[in-house]
């Protein structure tokens, strides 16, 4: 009896050690990859590869990629290894340009999990692949043009008012504030209403269902954290674990509220000028119609037959600009307001251009008004340079590809990175990179770098399609504030600044509590 309680025991212990050992075999063998190819990369150890300090939560994506992109100091490119699975990292300027835009047809994917059946709101822009990204791009490239863009701007401008007006008693009595949150409940009532067609007044109320759900969808967790790494790099691995990258309950919430959104519009002839309004003509002919006005829209029955997109494609598209439009724009102005703290002289040069150019335009926020401001432009352009919300480009390769003039050939399906943040602080580009300087987008000093060392929206055919839309409500969010208040440094304030680890996003650590008090002259007209 004993003998067999004692077998019991030792053949699944046996069966374990034997399993551990050829799983530490298999990644031993998988870690020569680059080796045999002549590539040169970072060692790997064992079991994360290249990405221990990711998965256990220590950095960030972005500054795990700056520690990749040093350790190749002086090679183009390199390989590295998440887990198991080898991938490849671009460092040359040149090499990125043909991945970007020359060679694109070998790039065209990003090469993260999407599902529209597992996921339906993964059936976006940003992760659809091949034809079915290619034609979506086609009709939702008129969505975004300048003349949609003005359609909008009214809608930025009373969000942006609100924004100041929210902050008058706070900025009188001098407090320091969380500004993170409230630039977030500023973007989410500028998208609510154009992507949704709903007045949310987060501002007013920051408790209002739609920024609750908002803020669900971003909130750190390490377990969406490690879903998101998946996602990225082993993509197969998302399913088969039955992961989500979406709370089931968020994405039910949004895609009830799309559907129940655009059938009252349909059935009332409800007309908005508004992102919604275009995404209805596109699923109803098609196409978005060709002269819109502010007046006067057009009906939205389809003559011609040809179905543009599902309402869950709709849903996902409306999903995505929420995504692109509310995190990334919200975190600009954070971390803007945070270096203009930090730098009196900066901000008080940017208040004199703002306080210029809106005296000529009558002390109103109008589109050409924010054309005008030159240092805005170089000033929300060196934030970006500093903090890519976006800190890595992913781009999977769609068929084999020869390096140009190497004889290295990257096998289809490998997964290549070009790291953003790593490029935007390579003092051979930008020297003393952790320098806060604007002039550094100067037309001169644009003029003396190289173009593909500065990719806060990406290049090429997958540039962000919103890239217009997300600066012109950052810059509208900074005039609305910067044109009554100043923001200095609190005792609460970290510096430097903290990046928190558990996104994918470059976010700060724990919000940004700045302090605000009252401008002696105000030059926005109410």
């Amino acid at each position: 009896m004993g003998f067999l309680l004692e077998t019991t025991i030792l053949v699944p212990g046996a069966l374990l050690v034997c399993l551990l050992v050829a799983f530490y075999v298999y990644f031993k063998m998988s870690f020569t990859y680059w080796k045999q190819r002549n590539v040169a990369y970072i060692k790997p150890t064992f079991p994360f590869g290249n990405f221990s300090d990711l998965l256990l939560l220590r950095k960030p994506i972005g500054h795990v990629f700056i520690d990749l992109y040093r350790k190749l100091g002086g090679e183009k490119y390199g390989g590295f290894y998440t887990l198991a699975k080898p991938g490849f990292v671009f460092r040359d300027p040149d090499i990125i340009k043909s991945i970007l835009v020359k060679d694109f047809s070998s790039f065209h994917d990003r090469g993260f999990f999407t599902d529209e059946e597992f996921e339906p709101l993964t059936g976006h822009l940003f992760l659809l692949t091949g034809k079915k990204w290619r034609n979506l791009r086609v009709k939702l490239a008129p969505t975004f043009t300048s003349g949609k863009m003005k359609m909008m701007f009214q809608t930025l401008v009373d969000c942006g008012q609100e924004l100041g007006n929210i902050l008058e008693e706070i900025a009188n009595n001098e407090e320091i504030i969380e500004i993170k949150d409230i630039m977030a409940r500023y973007t989410t009532d500028v998208i609510s209403s154009c992507a949704f067609g709903i007045q949310c007044h987060c501002l007013e109320n920051p408790d209002a269902e739609f920024r609750q759900w908002g803020r669900k969808l971003f909130e750190s967790s390490t377990m969406l954290s490690i879903t998101g790494s998946l996602s990225t790099f082993i993509p197969s691995a998302v399913r088969p674990l039955n992961l989500r990258l979406i709370d089931p309950k968020v994405s039910k919430y949004f895609r009830r509220m799309v559907h129940e959104t655009v059938r009252y519009r349909e059935k009332n002839s409800i007309k908005r000028n508004d992102f919604m309004e275009l995404l209805i003509q596109i699923k109803n002919k098609g196409k978005v119609e060709e002269g819109m006005e502010e007046n006067g829209i057009g009906n939205m029955e389809n003559k011609s037959g040809e179905l543009g997109m599902s309402m869950d494609s709709l849903a996902a598209q409306a999903f995505v600009f929420f995504i692109g439009g509310f995190e990334t724009s919200s975190t600009t102005m954070t971390f803007c307001l945070y270096e203009l703290s930090l730098h009196q002289n900066i901000q008080e040069r940017l208040r004199e251009e703002i306080d210029i150019v809106l005296k000529k335009h009558e002390g109103k926020i109008t589109y050409e008004a924010i054309q005008e401001m030159e240092y805005l432009d170089k000033v929300v352009a060196e934030t970006l340079r500093k903090y890519p919300v976006v800190p890595i480009l992913n781009r999977e390769c769609t068929k084999a590809y020869k390096i140009p003039d190497t004889d290295i050939v990257l096998e289809k399906g490998i997964l290549t990175v070009i790291p953003v943040l790593a490029l935007h602080h390579d003092p051979k580009y930008y020297p003393d990179p952790e320098r806060f300087d604007p002039e550094r987008f100067s037309e001169e000093e644009k003029a003396k770098r190289h173009h593909y060392v500065y990719l806060p929206f990406g290049e090429g055919p997958r540039i962000c399609i919103g890239m217009r839309f997300g600066l012109m409500q950052t810059k509208v969010g900074l005039v609305s504030l910067l044109s009554k208040y100043q923001f200095t440094l609190s005792k609460k304030t970290p510096v430097p600044v903290v990046i928190d680890t558990k996104t994918f996003f470059l976010s700060p650590d724990g919000g940004m509590w700045l302090q605000i008090k009252k401008r002696a002259k105000c030059t926005v007209s109410t």
